[in-house]
């Protein structure tokens, strides 16, 4: 199963949202890199429970995500502040008020 490395930034937004076992085998998946047969040994599941219960926790961050997209609203406004800062050290008093704008606009 290939991993989606968003759904590990989707999982750092999201975790509350989610139950204790969801976190506990999304951690093991995607920040210890377990397989699912390591998974299952270690929480007395069988791989394909495993693989459901990754599968139904990256379903519902998906869905999360799509009605929250706090992700987006978090990496659009990384990017405002990449440009704010930029604008600040060139001493552009106007772009960097107009990047104040669209911050606002994204928050």
């Amino acid at each position: 199963m290939a991993k989606d490395l968003n759904k590990a930034d989707y999982y750092d937004i999201y975790k509350p949202l989610l139950t204790e076992k969801q976190c506990v085998i999304m951690e093991m998946y995607y920040f210890s890199d377990l397989s699912l047969s390591e998974i299952s040994e270690e929480t007395g599941i069988t791989r394909q429970a495993a693989f459901n219960c990754i599968k139904k926790s990256e379903e519902r961050l998906e869905e999360l995500e799509k009605a929250l997209s706090l992700f987006k609203k978090r990496e659009e406004t990384k990017a405002v502040l990449e440009k704010l800062r930029l604008s600040i050290s060139e001493n552009n008093k106007e772009k960097a008020l107009s990047l104040i704008d669209n911050l606002e606009k994204v928050i």
